[in-house]
């Protein structure tokens, strides 16, 4: 019999169903009948008597388990055990996705460099974790977040554009896994610099993240709230570009990103305070500068761990970044405007064209420096390049409406041969418009009107009127329409004063 009457047998099931069927204490004794309390105590006896599960041979008889168990019969020797690295066992977690604690036990066992229970071990890297510091303490997954924000204090240096001291943005990223360090200079916090900002960072790491933790500024943020903010649309569009997405920080919550916190007081420290006495000249030497200073707090050695940022990102952020993408991303503003009723957009003083259909609707305006795309319901509608022409107008043809599109092809040339398949004297007029407008443009609209004549009604009354017209030295527009209206009511009283036709009147035949 065992201690209190529990058999080798009942014992050897306690074991079994905690350690392989993870049941908890409660189902054990509903199994096996006995109260939740004895089977916690010979569960902890056997934790802290460093035998292992499953029972070695040795321990399989009663007599030595009893006394290895029952400190009345024996006093428990402590069994030395083997010391456990949990700062490997971090870093192997940080690494992969899905490895658990439960996982690093059972390989560790296996390999017979475990010599503890998986509960004593997990309560012992408990224990080990709730010492270090706060930003080591939360396990975030290589190649996996990057926490950025700018910093309070900003740098003075002088603008060699202006020759005045000017203050200069400090950009701040910090990847999770690693605490690898980046910092930049910018003149300002506006959406350009911030989204500029995160490309340069990523060509830096030479690799991107699945998320990024920001700060609710409005160079990301447009509205925030804490579960679906709105993110910045030129913002979002830069992190699909790198397949990265936002997760901005909750308002007042610097817990939320306590790395990107840690990171500027950093910088803060160890390199904008070295700045304190330098006279620097430029944006791009203050950059140069920064790359220096930052790559020296990155070899920094930790104060309570062996190795410095670099070497954590070369083992565990390095090999697990996204790979960028073959084309760098270009910079676009975004604004949403309305169809004028000229199928024209005003963007910065200048008209662009889209399709006339798309009349009082709004669309998306994506704009660069060099190209402006018109997007309706995320499909591209139109592009232009372009214009630095405030007060200009640029117009696509294709984009006009049938009747607007033919006037704008419309040409000298094709108003003489126009005028040709009407008659000879229609066209000697024609010539004579084009030669007495002095401009090309002038001409085509002068003469597209004057050959209009000839649809509103007929060839043969425009080249009989023109006729008319050359032999009296006259080629003025209303004269040839006046014309042709006098020609057309002539007709038409002609018609009416001839004798209609009655069964009473006799006609020419009857008289021979």
């Amino acid at each position: 019999m065992f201690l209190r009457g529990i058999s080798m047998k009942k014992l050897v099931e306690i074991l079994r169903l905690h350690f392989d069927g993870k049941l908890s204490s409660r189902k054990i004794a509903r199994s096996v009948r006995i109260s939740r309390t004895t089977i916690r105590r010979y569960i902890r006896l056997f934790e802290i008597s460093g035998l292992s599960w499953p029972l070695a041979p040795e321990y399989q008889n009663e007599d030595k388990l009893s006394n290895r168990l029952d400190p009345s019969r024996s006093p428990i020797v402590p069994v030395k055990k083997a010391p456990i690295n949990f700062l490997e066992v971090s870093k192997e977690l940080r690494k992969h996705k899905h490895l658990t604690l439960q996982l690093l036990w059972e390989e560790h066992k296996q390999l017979g460099l475990m010599d503890h229970s998986y509960s004593n071990f997990t309560l012992l890297y408990r224990k080990w974790l709730g010492k270090q510091p706060n930003y080591m303490r939360q396990m975030h997954k290589s190649g996996e977040k990057v926490f950025v924000d700018y910093s309070g204090d900003k740098v003075r240096i002088i603008d060699t554009d202006t020759g005045l001291l000017r203050e200069a943005e400090i950009f701040v990223g910090v990847l999770g896994a690693s605490k690898y360090l980046y910092v930049e200079a910018t003149w300002s916090q506006r959406i350009i610099d911030w989204t500029m900002s995160h490309v340069r960072m990523f060509e830096h790491f030479g690799g991107s993240v699945s998320l990024v933790i920001t700060d609710n500024l409005r160079s990301a943020v447009t509205k925030s709230d804490r579960y679906d903010p709105d993110i910045t649309p030129a913002y979002y569009h830069m992190l699909a570009h790198y397949g990265a997405a936002a997760m901005p920080a909750r308002i007042y919550r610097p817990r939320d990103k306590p790395d990107a916190e840690g990171g500027v007081l950093i910088i803060q420290r160890w390199i904008l305070a070295v700045l304190r006495h330098e006279q620097i000249y430029g944006l791009v030497a203050l950059n140069k500068r920064l790359y220096e200073l930052m790559a020296i707090a990155n070899k920094k050695k930790f104060k309570q761990y062996p190795e410095n940022r670099l070497e954590l990102f070369n083992e565990l952020d390095k090999l697990y970044l996204r790979p960028l993408p073959q084309q760098r991303h270009v910079y676009r503003d975004y604004i949403k405007v309305r169809v004028g009723s000229d199928y024209h957009i005003k963007l910065n003083s200048h008209h662009y064209s889209v399709p006339y259909k798309l009349i009082d609707l709004e669309i998306d305006i994506w704009h660069s420096a060099g190209l402006v795309e018109c997007y309706y319901k995320s499909e591209c509608v139109a592009k232009h390049i372009k214009s630095n022409d405030p007060r200009g107008t640029t117009t696509d043809i294709l984009h006009m409406p049938r009747a607007h599109k033919e006037y704008a092809l419309l040409t000298v040339d094709k108003m003489e041969q126009w005028s040709k398949e009407i008659g000879v004297s229609t066209s000697k007029i024609v010539d004579l418009i084009i030669k007495a407008s002095g401009h090309k443009e002038i001409a085509c609209r002068r003469s597209n009107g004057f050959l209009n004549l000839s649809k509103k009604y007929s060839n043969q009354q425009l080249e009989s009127a023109c006729t008319y017209a050359l032999s009296n030295g006259v080629n003025n527009y209303e004269y040839i329409e006046g014309i042709i209206r006098h020609q057309a009511l002539s007709e038409v009283k002609l018609k009416s004063s001839a004798i209609p036709l009655h069964e009473n009147i006799r006609g020419a035949d009857q008289y021979h």
